[in-house]
């Protein structure tokens, strides 16, 4: 969990557990999304009062289905590294096609966005 200087509220649409409608959820993730959040359809959020949604922690954003953890390689100073990142379950698809060589973390580059399903069992 990043502390809450290098963190941001950032909130987005998801379609409602049961398909019906959407519903505002909002979750404290790192500000390294900043690079990444829009394409996501995220909107980061400096002051907590100016967020009218649904808070919850990410952990339990994925247990309740709103956000899924995907796995994300990026380069960053000529080294490459590796992260866990949690997205829209309806923008999921979206992520691994639209995330390479976005920005991540300052200036590191996204290189490649993966399932972590793939990654947890194999």
């Amino acid at each position: 969990m990043p502390s809450l200087n290098s963190s941001k509220i950032y909130s987005w649409n998801s379609p409602s557990p049961g398909g019906t409608g959407t519903t505002r959820v909002a979750a404290r993730l790192s500000s390294r999304y900043d690079g990444i959040a829009t394409h996501l359809g995220m909107t980061a959020h400096t002051n907590p009062t100016e967020v009218n949604a649904h808070m919850l922690k990410p952990n339990k954003a994925v247990q309740e289905g709103y956000l899924m953890k995907m796995r994300i390689n990026y380069r960053k100073d000529n080294k490459y590294y590796g992260a866990d990142i949690y997205v829209p379950t309806d923008k999921v698809t979206e992520a691994i096609q639209v995330l390479p060589n976005k920005q991540w973390d300052g200036t590191g580059v996204i290189t490649s966005c993966r399932d972590r399903v793939r990654v947890d069992y194999r």
